[in-house]
């Protein structure tokens, strides 16, 4: 079926700000051939015109929040709770998570291995966890032994 110039128009509309598979690649700080195989996985939408992927924004920025959703989510919890003993390495990065920054940007900036922040982000985990979950209680303060007779 061929489409007049304007109903082309409107219908091509909607690509207007999408951005190419390695223009996507870059914006989720990923190589080009693990973001294809992401695409293809059909963990990441996109649309496909005649050979090529397009890609909308809000679409990746839903694929991050949902990547990375929870990180960000610990580490507003870590910064906001004065009683979580955090380091200043581990401020920082809690901070960068926050910033939508991912762990390996993190380590670049950092100049510190990726090893090195996910360590530092499953101690920050750990604390959090500690500090926010009530102590269990033992059977003995439970329940009462009997005395032996």
């Amino acid at each position: 079926m061929a489409l007049r110039s304007k109903d082309l128009h409107q219908n091509l509309h909607h690509l207007h700000g999408m951005l190419t598979t390695h223009e996507a690649a870059k914006a989720l700080d990923l190589s080009y051939w693990h973001f294809m195989h992401l695409v293809e996985s059909g963990r990441i939408p996109g649309t496909r015109i005649v050979d090529r992927w397009l890609f909308s924004p809000e679409d990746l920025a839903y694929y991050k929040r949902t990547k990375y959703g929870a990180l960000e989510d610990l580490a507003r919890t870590a910064l906001n709770h004065s009683d979580i003993d955090l380091t200043e390495k581990q401020a920082t990065i809690c901070r960068y998570l926050l910033d939508n920054q991912r762990p390996s940007e993190i380590a670049r900036k950092l100049q510190q291995s990726r090893q090195a922040v996910h360590s530092q982000i499953a101690l920050i985990r750990e604390k959090v966890t500690r500090t926010l979950t009530p102590p269990e209680r033992t059977t003995d303060t439970l329940v009462p032994v009997p005395p032996q007779q």
